[in-house]
Order: structure tokens, then C-alpha cells, then sequence
């Protein structure tokens, strides 16, 4: 199972402490503001996020 890391990028370490539970579980994940847009990630992929109906817990 691979996790989607998403936050706001332009807000300094915001998900900072989530990242660094991650890399100590071992866990795989996605950065998604670190993945290109042009790769599906950044803020566009943060408002498909919002964008979609039943998130109950948004970025």
C-alpha cells in the first residue's frame, strides 16, 4: 500500500511530522506537493482532493 502525502506547500513544514512518521514506520508514500504537476501532484492535486465528494478529513 503506498500513502498520498497531501498538504499546502506553501505553508513551511506543515507536514513535516507526518513525513518523519512515515519514513520511521517504513512506510511508502507520495509526497504530492513534491510530485511535478504535470505528474498529477501539487496544488492541482490538492483541489481534486477538495474537489471530490465524501473526504472527511481535508487537507
Amino acid at each position: 500500500m503506498t500513502y498520498e502525502l497531501f498538504y499546502w506547500p506553501g505553508i513551511q513544514g506543515r507536514a513535516e511530522f507526518v513525513r518523519l512518521a512515515l519514513e520511521e514506520a517504513g512506510a511508502r508514500y507520495l509526497d504530492m506537493a513534491a510530485v511535478p504537476e504535470a505528474q498529477g501532484g501539487g496544488v492541482p492535486a490538492i483541489l481534486r482532493v477538495l474537489g471530490t465528494s465524501g473526504v472527511r478529513r481535508p487537507p
